[in-house]
């Protein structure tokens, strides 16, 4: 519809205008500026948007003031495209605090394969910043951004902030599989969280069983076939701060003790989909959640 490619076009402006000139300002304050537009400006150009956020709020987080998480969810999401253009200069000013860390580490240390299971929290940028910054290099399995603008954004800043991508689709197993077993040192970050053809299909949130190709069940898989340990990584955007986060990574993801693909997704779903659950308003998917689910 005509009025969707204006909204659209315009939150393009938005983001390509303010990029370059965000560069010039204190990270705290391109942080408050982006939170401030997605209080006001962005949910009038996402009309659809809003309302499918809306009801899974209410659907998923009935103790919460559903419209004051709504305007908390807007503000994460424009706050994380402001703070792109200074990201990298985060753990130099102090903005990241870690938690759990060792649980990343002592596998590391133990010799085996990493399979650091992400979320999209906060500004997830900063959980691939963190990694690299741990000396625990990630290489990520990644999807195109939507526009090339936003593509040679992300792409500089993951390359420059010490990491690299395995372009996400039907081939990306085998690299992911061949970097596990090949003893690099290096951290393969898989997305749990994922949004698929205008679907999110992780975590289950109460919507009944995983896919059987999905994320959480190929990471399961590719732990199987390499020993790898499933850690849980996400962050957290501190409340009543500016551009300032908590990343936090929890023990390994424990099997059943007979593989089976779906039981084995199932049990990284019963650790991550209560994160989802209690971060909502700062989940980067709750916009795209359908609303009769």
């Amino acid at each position: 519809m005509p009025w969707r490619c204006a909204a659209s076009s315009a939150s393009d402006f938005l983001e390509r205008g303010l990029h370059h000139p965000l560069r010039l300002l204190p990270s705290g304050a391109g942080s408050a500026l982006g939170a401030w537009l997605g209080r006001r400006v962005v949910p009038g150009l996402h009309p659809v948007a809003t309302a499918r956020a809306r009801a899974a709020l209410a659907r998923l987080r009935p103790d919460l003031d559903t419209e004051a998480a709504l305007a908390e969810a807007w503000a994460n999401i424009a706050a994380s495209f402001a703070e792109m253009p200074r990201i990298l200069r985060f753990w130099e000013e102090g903005r990241v605090a870690v938690a759990g860390e060792a649980h990343l580490l002592a596998a590391h240390r133990q010799g085996r394969p990493v399979i650091c299971a992400g979320l999209h929290t906060a500004n997830p940028e900063v959980l691939g910043l963190t990694l690299a910054r741990l000396g625990a290099r990630p290489v990520g399995i990644a999807v195109r951004q939507p526009t090339a603008f936003r593509e040679r954004v992300i792409t500089d800043i993951r390359a420059r902030g010490g990491g690299r991508m395995i372009p996400a689709g039907r081939d990306a197993m085998r690299p992911a599989l061949s970097l596990l077993r090949g003893g690099s040192g290096e951290t393969l970050l898989f997305w749990m969280d994922e949004h698929v053809g205008g679907a999110v299909r992780g975590p289950s949130l109460g919507r009944g069983a995983l896919p059987r190709n999905g994320n959480m069940a190929l990471a399961a898989r590719l732990a199987r076939l390499s020993g790898a340990a499933v850690v849980p990584g996400y962050v957290t955007r501190l409340p009543g701060q500016r551009a300032r986060f908590l990343t936090t990574f929890l023990p390994p993801v424990a099997w059943p003790e007979r593989e089976d693909r779906l039981g084995d997704a199932a049990a990284i779903d019963a650790v991550v989909d209560p994160v989802i659950r209690a971060l909502l308003p700062q989940w980067l998917h709750l916009i795209a959640m359908p609303a009769e689910e």
